[in-house]
């Protein structure tokens, strides 16, 4: 060819080419931002009968079997074991306790039957397997403030400490049913 183009002193940069545009960021104020992140995180307001406990079960079932079928590989064993030891040696140790404060209504035997239902049901619920639960110092003052209760006005305790769990399982079932913690 008779004319040749010379080549640029400097060639410019490629990256803007590579990069897609950005998006023009949309100014939200405070409410709207906030009521974003809510509905992000599950805490919005569904207004729906027992909906935020259908949007949490949703927004969980992907994860549900992953999460037993890693705690059945073996680098989790060495964490079963420390769990288990964990939650028995509180239980059995408040369950000691509780024998002492509560006239020996609920024991150690109690504490460990109760412990084993919890856990087994909290884990199989919550879609968590590997959690601590048990009795506690703050249980173990409850427990010997109804019963002292019992024993000042001459009821039974355990037909009152079965009561007093019906009335609060009615009224957690009633704050998820209307979706509580979304406000």
């Amino acid at each position: 060819p008779a004319i040749r183009i010379e080549p640029p002193a400097a060639i410019p940069s490629q990256d803007t080419r590579k990069r897609p545009p950005e998006k023009p960021v949309e100014e939200l104020d405070e409410d709207e931002e906030d009521q974003k992140t809510r509905e992000e995180s599950g805490l919005a307001r569904t207004g729906v009968l027992f909906g935020g406990l259908i949007n949490d079960l949703k927004r969980k079932k992907p994860w549900y079997f992953s999460d037993f079928k890693d705690a059945l590989a073996s680098q989790c064993i060495a964490s079963w074991i420390f769990l288990y030891f964990a939650c028995l040696s509180p239980i059995i140790t408040f369950g000691g306790l509780l024998s002492e404060a509560t006239g020996k209504n609920m024991a150690a035997m109690e504490s460990l039957v109760s412990g084993f239902v919890c856990g087994m049901g909290y884990g199989f619920f919550s879609g968590q397997p590997l959690t601590i639960l048990g009795s506690t110092g703050p249980v173990l003052v409850f427990e010997t403030i109804v019963y002292d209760f019992c024993i000042k006005i001459g009821w039974d305790y355990l037909s009152f400490r079965f009561w007093i769990g019906t009335w609060i399982a009615i009224i957690l079932l009633f704050l998820v049913a209307i979706d509580y913690s979304a406000l």
